[in-house]
């Protein structure tokens, strides 16, 4: 499920013959563009920024990414809904933790240290049916990659989605 907030245009549209309740925005299409990224993450929910920033005193929260999606220029923050502020597992903290670690290494570019963070995090990812990665595991795949060929300089940790 993608999720963002924000302006946009509702209602009743179409012709006469022909009427459909529907929306209508950027704001609404950043929300469909978010919904395959969070398949691609292996996350029932991919929300961003501005979502986060109107609940984020409700909820334990992941950041996942900075990412553009398909169509869009600017990048968007990213974030998991974890659960219920004050309701988080054991487990689930301290996967976020070994996570939120693991990003700020990925994102200074110490890739050997990102990567023993990622694989750390990835073995309190919960398993479940259907599901055919999780955050870590693309973490996993990206570290080992940039271990192998470094960014270039100007490397600014966008990830660009390129699929819907």
């Amino acid at each position: 499920m993608g999720l963002n907030s924000g302006s946009m245009v509702t209602g009743n549209m179409g012709s006469s013959m022909r009427m459909n309740y529907t929306m209508m925005g950027d704001t609404v299409n950043l929300a469909a563009r978010l919904e395959p990224a969070a398949k691609q993450y292996g996350v029932y929910n991919f929300v961003a920024n501005n979502t986060y920033k109107a609940v984020k005193d409700q909820f334990e929260w992941r950041l996942l990414d900075y990412l553009v999606v398909k169509g869009k220029k600017e990048p968007v923050k990213a974030y998991e809904l974890v659960s219920l502020k004050g309701e988080m597992s054991r487990e689930q903290s301290g996967l976020v933790s070994a996570f939120n670690e693991g990003l700020d290494l990925y994102f200074k570019q110490e890739w050997k240290n990102a990567l023993n963070k990622f694989k750390q995090a990835s073995e309190l990812e919960e398993d479940f049916l259907y599901r055919p990665t999780t955050p870590s595991k693309i973490y996993i795949e990206r570290c080992e990659a940039f271990l192998k060929k470094p960014p270039s300089k100007d490397w600014n940790g966008v990830w660009a989605m390129k699929t819907k």
